[in-house]
């Protein structure tokens, strides 16, 4: 077998506020059925994050492009008044721009936000150059450039996750001799622990949910908490 990649999925929190998210998560996880819980619960998520991934794109497009397309007309049209007045039609299209530039600069910031992984700012306590640099620090931080296997110093990109993919495939499974072992009965008063074998209660998931950090995801899915708590009744 080899490693496969692919781009991870990353929820959004600005999709929250844009009109048909409840409707496209709802559409997604009621199509999907499987008989085991778990596997469904799976197959659901990830029909929730292709269909959110491709209303994202249909919804929002390229907000970067967006961003300088706007300020490049908001720019001619204040030129042009300039030397005359403007239309009631240039008008027009000049104030929608301008809202639509406020709109989009705020979904611009929340992303670089979130992806900084800064949670302990308010809003209005940092500038959007000072998230995409921290988000440039976390790249830098977390990017492997090399990685040595035996006698080998391997930086290609592919060689190494290879070289990773392999090294874990082989540890998984594997069971070693151990020298010494430990008599926990010893060590450990006993305990009645037949509450643990019980099912959790919706009850107690929802309370589970509502304690994780917002901005955060709890598992490698990448849906937040936040989408957790805003889709829970879905």
């Amino acid at each position: 077998p080899t490693p496969t990649s692919h781009r991870r999925f990353h929820f959004e929190e600005y999709w929250l506020r844009l009109d048909g998210f409840h409707d496209v998560v709802t559409a997604a996880w009621g199509a999907t059925h499987h008989v085991d819980p778990f596997h469904r619960l799976m197959l659901r998520l990830q029909a929730t994050a292709a269909s959110l991934t491709s209303w994202r794109s249909r919804s929002t497009g390229n907000i970067k492009a967006k961003l300088a397309i706007s300020r490049e007309l908001i720019s001619r049209f204040d030129q042009a008044q300039e030397s005359r007045n403007l239309s009631p039609p240039e008008a027009w299209l000049r104030k929608q721009l301008k809202i639509s530039y406020l709109g989009l600069a705020s979904m611009e910031r929340t992303i670089a936000r979130q992806r900084s992984r800064i949670a302990n700012l308010k809003d209005g306590d940092a500038s959007i150059s000072f998230f995409h640099q921290q988000c440039s620090f976390r790249r830098q931080k977390n990017h492997i450039y090399s990685l040595a296997v035996d006698d080998r110093v391997l930086t290609d990109h592919t060689d190494m996750a290879k070289a990773a993919f392999a090294h874990f495939e082989a540890l998984l499974g594997t069971a070693t001799a151990r020298e010494h072992s430990l008599d926990l009965s010893q060590l450990i008063e006993p305990t009645d622990l037949a509450d643990h074998d019980a099912s959790f209660s919706a009850e107690e998931i929802w309370e589970a949910v509502k304690r994780l950090p917002a901005r955060k995801a709890p598992g490698p899915d990448g849906f937040t908490a936040e989408f957790l708590r805003a889709c829970w009744t879905t």
